[in-house]
């Protein structure tokens, strides 16, 4: 190899290490927003089963950057759209628009994006399969993201109990993280 091709190399070679480096940060940013749904519907599981009051929530996690005609397939509006303004569930500056988006009791699902951004709220799903097994005692919310996170476009979907106050998080069809209030050591 010629010295004078040294510097051509080394700067391609860092231009692929720059690109690997920044995909890899934001393959890995839909891990932070999904531990940070989970852990903000654990806290209102908490806080709902200490108040002895109902309320059901299920948040879709997906990959919606780009949709077509700004369509999600198989997502549908009910009434109007509660989102008004740029809301990030990963950012600290939303956090308490955020719970209360979470919290307002609507019907439908509170739609996400990968980075964090709330797309959508008051949206119905349809379920593609419907026989989607659930744990005993779930209802339709919990058959929808059985069934929803198993598109490819969904990195996953999340439940809080209306009836029980188990949070779920679910992927590929199944529940793969759960959290009970009734399980928590009160001392």
């Amino acid at each position: 190899m010629k010295q004078e091709d040294t510097p051509e190399l080394t700067t391609m070679s860092t231009t692929v290490s720059t690109d690997f480096s920044f995909q890899f940060n934001i393959a890995r940013e839909h891990q932070k927003v999904e531990k940070k749904i989970f852990s903000l519907l654990c806290d209102i599981s908490e806080k709902f089963f200490n108040e002895n009051k109902k309320i059901g929530i299920l948040v879709v996690l997906g990959v919606f950057d780009t949709p077509k005609d700004f369509v999600i397939s198989g997502m549908r509006q009910i009434g109007v759209n509660p989102i008004q303004k740029y809301l990030n569930v990963a950012t600290m500056q939303s956090s308490d628009d955020v719970r209360a988006l979470f919290e307002d009791g609507s019907d439908g699902a509170i739609v996400v994006n990968r980075n964090g951004q709330i797309i959508g709220g008051k949206i119905y799903l349809t379920v593609d399969s419907p026989s989607s097994e659930v744990p005993e005692g779930c209802g339709t919310r919990h058959i929808s993201a059985a069934s929803f996170s198993q598109r490819e476009d969904v990195i996953s979907v999340f439940t809080l109990s209306e009836e029980t106050y188990v949070v779920r998080s679910w992927k590929d069809g199944e529940y793969v993280e759960q959290f009970s209030p009734e399980e928590l050591d009160r001392e």
